[in-house]
């Protein structure tokens, strides 16, 4: 791998020189920079261009590059130099002038020169590949002792801390009982909160503000020489009050000891950070690091990420430009009150400071500057940052008066928009009279990284964004009225925000958010895009895409500019009080396959009024990009509600249990052995007085909102072995299912409506996958009830309906059998022949490649084919091969079976003509499963002792969204250790070899239901559409 990285290095260089005719130094080193970046991602570092560090004559230089770990600091230094340059002379040229020489790497493109401890230890040939793998390797491989002590303290803090954490929290809790002193305190400290920050904080919260507070204040006094922050800012100072009541100065200190390296290591590597941008970068660093250590699920809920210093500075010129482009203003002016709503460590705003010139800096910095933050350290952080900043900037320090300790979105007062409930800050708090303070302000810019949070995937993690009513009621009232989509989920964090800010920003005025980029293309928001096209002038979108799940072929690590696996976006919007004309809407994307550096590269030196944007239309369904035009509209309504005009009467989503492990199982006495132990605990704590569902021991079972609520209704289980029903779990793969409601969140009156009220009645169902999937469409039918997973997203459509007194309803509508029968002038069409039709047309290649978009955005709609009989003889195949695949005859494969893995192995070579001295074992070790697919050589490995073979080329190519129908099979049987720690330890029984020749049968029958599908497809392929 290494040699292909440089391979292309030597690649990109000499296009480079052929086409550029260049040889300087600018031309190309930023090729050499990918090239050392490219090994410095394998040890988690960066190589960071052109910031200043301290250098040996005692003044700041700065090199090309400084190679950095995760926490900031330089483990080395590189310099590029002209091949018109005599190496060496630059080389002392740079000694002179001060130049680091603990681990600095020198080339021109021809030699590359590396010193270490002061020595020149390897002078090689740049167009040598082995040599220059070998130099870079002792470059990026090298640790200094400053390095290494500070990571050391890194794992003994990581170790010390918890300890640290729960002595706090056992006095604090013992305070909390019997300290009238502290209680007065702490009950005062707990009123300001709810008043100011948010109506939901805890005894909880307040405890672990306490904790946090106490463990920083040694990193803020020595990284910032601060020793008075926890007494002059306002929140701080409360803190210390209440915590004052608690420790003795001595006890605090005492208490602390054990990690005092700790402190003293971030003394020391923060003192060696010469350059300004880079000490604010350690600090967020380490923050978030502390956070992660200290309270992940915390970390994660909050957003904590660093926002790179490229977006930052992108947004904040765009900003400045669009301000003087539309209202003739800029960042710097008087009136231009400018907001981050969710500051953070204060990256935007300290990037302000340095935006603006000195001459208007004092006047904006104490008057119109405004920083929100609802988590203690970092608002600390950002506070020290932004003060920091200011001072290093004008010579002065100056207390921050504009950053408010506040939760943006519960803070609802500055809003406009009628109907509007007010909130009034009740204390005389200094806190609270910066947020009446900045809530009388028109706000001109408001600009940020809202948090971002995805959907927590364990009730038990209790790590759930909060509701935030107001908020919640707007985005109803407008995104979501709007929108066109079934079923619409828009409260998350950067929803929210975007919605307080369209709601807070003045009738003139620019918001500049980066955000997840679902609300660009995702169907869900097709009402917040409305919204944007009705009530702004202007919208300038940078798509950095590097969504994974879209594109599986890149990495969240190394393409996204977050390092994430969700795709991201910048977007500008532009309100003006009178609007000329319709939104005028500007989109540019980059390249999917760009690397995390080329991105931000681009964001570093592109500005924004040099894009070339493309103008976007919307088209009716408010569509901003991959618009088609291809007859869709003119297409037959599958399903529409409140019309009589549509194909069949009811679409359901596929159950959803939040609790699989616990609910599903392939053998039904293990089944209700889990089910009956999950009631009897559950029911076994409804006589406990109080319940902490953070408390381990309550965790012993899978909770839920939905079931929450009924604990707090005291409503009792009951085990009835009778709900045990058979489920198709994915495609082609069957459990046992217990349907007791109270175990599913998500069993609904649908699910009764297509299979009667104990779920057994018969039906024919044609599962789909969802709107807002992004694997490719897939469709499959079958008799029994299914989830949501089944594909993905999975909608289903019945054949038929089941009243509540059980009587049996056609699902297809009577309008849309009159419909087929007038197009095709066929009195003698039945509603099941439609159903056949319906279903052979979503198996059409053509259909699907055709409607690849819609299909995303909208259920299926329906086209007239020519034939209509070919089409429903041909869904109607298809349909009893997918529902009957456990009766299909099996397909001929070779089945390989030996009694040692020697033998095996040997087998198999010789199958495949490839030979190799006997080798027999006597014993008998644990065989292994393995259930891996060979396509090329049409093998499946069942286990250790057993081959398939024989399997076409054909069968692999039915597909359901990624995988082939083999594979699906093949995944649901491998041993997998449950992610449920009780199912874990006490039911995880499921062994392959119980079900070794069943599945062994089954992929024989799901192979011949594979190659008699494609058989199909391939003739409507030859018929077209």
């Amino acid at each position: 791998m290494s040699k292909l990285l440089i391979n292309q290095y030597y690649t990109n260089l000499d296009r480079a020189l052929q086409f550029g005719k260049s040889r300087n130094e600018d031309a190309i080193k930023s090729y050499f920079w990918m090239l050392l970046n490219d090994y410095a991602h394998k040890n988690n570092y960066e190589v960071v261009r052109e910031v200043y560090c301290m250098g040996t004559c005692g003044s700041k230089v700065k090199p090309d590059g400084i190679l950095k770990n995760l926490w900031g600091l330089d483990v080395g230094y590189w310099e590029s130099k002209d091949e018109k340059d005599v190496i060496d002379d630059e080389i002392g040229a740079k000694i002179k002038k001060g130049y680091p020489l603990s681990n600095t790497l020198f080339e021109d493109s021809q030699t590359a020169v590396l010193f270490q401890r002061g020595e020149e230890v390897m002078r090689v040939s740049v167009r040598d590949t082995d040599k220059l793998h070998a130099i870079i390797t002792a470059f990026i491989s090298y640790k200094n002792e400053a390095v290494y002590k500070f990571e050391d303290a890194i794992e003994k803090f990581k170790h010390d801390i918890p300890v640290i954490i729960e002595t706090l929290r056992r006095r604090i809790e013992e305070a909390g009982a019997k300290n009238e002193k502290f209680i007065k305190e702490r009950d005062k400290f707990l009123k300001l909160c709810k008043d100011e920050i948010n109506p939901d904080i805890t005894l909880a919260d307040i405890r672990e503000m306490m904790i946090q507070h106490i463990l920083t204040g040694d990193i803020f006094n020595k990284i910032f020489d601060d020793p008075e922050f926890h007494r002059h800012n306002t929140i701080a100072a409360e803190l210390e009050k209440l915590i004052g009541a608690l420790f003795t100065y001595g006890e605090r200190r005492n208490l602390l000891a054990s990690i005092e390296h700790y402190y003293d290591a971030i003394n020391a590597a923060a003192a060696a950070i010469a350059d300004h941008h880079e000490k604010q970068k350690f600090l967020k660093v380490l923050y978030e690091n502390f956070y992660k250590v200290y309270n992940p699920k915390a970390a994660d809920r909050l957003g904590v990420v660093y926002t790179p210093n490229e977006i930052v500075k992108f947004m904040i010129e765009s900003a400045d430009y669009l301000l003087h482009k539309h209202f003739g203003k800029t960042l710097a002016d008087k009136n231009v009150e400018i907001l981050d709503p969710a500051s953070g460590t204060g990256t935007f705003i300290c990037d302000i400071i340095e935006h603006i010139p000195k001459q208007h800096l004092t006047y904006k910095y104490k008057n119109e500057l405004h920083a929100n933050e609802v988590a203690i350290l970092p608002y600390y952080v950002a506070n020290l940052n932004i003060e920091y900043t200011y001072k290093q900037k004008m010579g002065n320090y100056e207390e921050f008066p504009n950053i408010c300790f506040v939760d943006t979105l519960d803070n609802t007062a500055p809003l406009d928009y009628s109907g509007k409930q007010e909130s009034i800050f009740a204390l005389t708090n200094e806190n609270a009279e910066r947020i009446r303070r900045q809530n009388r302000k028109k706000i001109s810019v408001i600009i940020g990284n809202p948090p971002y949070n995805a959907n927590q995937k364990n009730e038990n993690e209790n790590n759930k964004n909060r509701e935030y009513p107001e908020i919640d009621k707007r985005i109803k009232e407008t995104y979501i009225k709007n929108s066109t989509a079934q079923k619409t989920k828009m409260y998350d964090m950067y929803s929210r925000f975007y919605r307080w800010a369209m709601d807070r920003i003045d009738k003139n005025g620019v918001i500049a958010f980066i955000t997840n980029r679902s609300f660009i293309d995702s169907r869900t928001f097709d009402g917040f895009r409305k919204w944007v096209e009705d009530h702004f002038s202007h919208a300038y979108i940078v798509d950095t895409k590097s969504d994974v799940r879209a594109n599986p072929k890149i990495a969240g690590t190394t393409h996204n500019v977050f390092g994430i696996q969700t795709g991201v976006a910048i977007m500008f919007l532009v309100r003006k009080e009178k609007q000329e004309a319709n939104c005028r809407i500007e989109y540019v994307s980059m390249d999917d396959f760009w690397r995390k550096e080329e991105k931000l590269e681009w964001l570093r030196t592109n500005q924004l009024q040099k894009i070339e944007f493309a103008q976007v239309t919307p088209d009716k369904g408010h569509n901003w990009i991959n618009i088609s035009e291809n007859g869709w509209e003119d297409l037959m309504i599958l399903v529409e509600e409140k019309s009589k005009k549509s194909l069949v009467g009811f679409i359901s989503i596929g159950a959803s249990t939040n609790r699989d492990e616990w609910v599903f199982d392939l053998d039904a006495n293990a089944l209700m052995k889990k089910v009956r132990y999950f009631i009897d605990s559950y029911n076994s704590k409804l006589s406990l007085k109080t319940v902490d569902f953070n408390d381990e021991k309550i965790k012993d079972i899978k909770w839920s909102d939905s079931l929450k609520a009924k604990f707090k209704n005291k409503n009792k289980l009951a085990l009835d072995s009778g709900l045990s029903i058979p489920f198709i779990y994915r495609p082609f793969f069957k459990l046992h299912y217990c349907s007791d409601k109270n175990l599913s969140d998500r069993l609904t009156s649908n699910h009764f409506e297509m299979f009667g009220h104990d779920l057994k009645e018969n039906n024919l169902v044609i599962g789909f996958s969802g709107i807002g999937s992004s694997k490719p469409f897939s469709v499959v039918a079958t008799s029994l009830l299914f989830g949501v997973d089944f594909l993905e997203k999975t909608q289903s459509l019945p054949l038929y309906r089941y009243d509540k007194h059980g009587n049996r309803i056609d699902n297809i509508t009577d309008w849309g059998l009159e419909q087929f029968r007038s197009h095709y002038k066929d009195k003698k069409i039945k509603k099941e022949d439609i159903f056949h039709y319906v279903y052979a047309v979503l198996h059409n290649p053509a259909y699907r490649k055709k409607y690849e978009l819609n299909l995303k955005r909208e259920f299926p709609r329906i086209p007239f084919y020519k034939d209509f009989r070919k089409w429903a003889k041909w869904g109607k195949k298809l349909m009893e091969l997918h529902i009957g695949y456990e009766v299909v005859e099996p397909y001929s494969l070779k089945v390989i079976t030996s009694d040692t893995k020697g033998e095996h192995k040997k087998m198999v070579k010789d199958m495949f003509e490839v030979h190799e001295p006997t080798a027999m074992f006597s014993y008998k070790p644990k065989i292994k499963v393995k259930l891996k697919a060979d396509k090329e050589r049409g093998v499946i490995e069942v286990d250790e002792l057993t081959t398939m073979t024989g399997i076409p080329k054909e069968a692999w190519a039915y597909k359901l969204g990624n995988r082939s129908a083999i594979e699906w099979v093949l995944d649901q049987y491998k041993e997998k250790k449950p992610s449920d720690p009780t199912i874990a330890e006490k039911f995880n029984t499921y062994r392959f070899s119980d079900y070794k020749d069943k599945v062994i049968d089954l992929l024989k029958q799901v192979c011949t239901v594979s190659v008699e599908t494609m058989k199909i497809i391939r003739e409507m392929e030859r018929e077209g559409d």
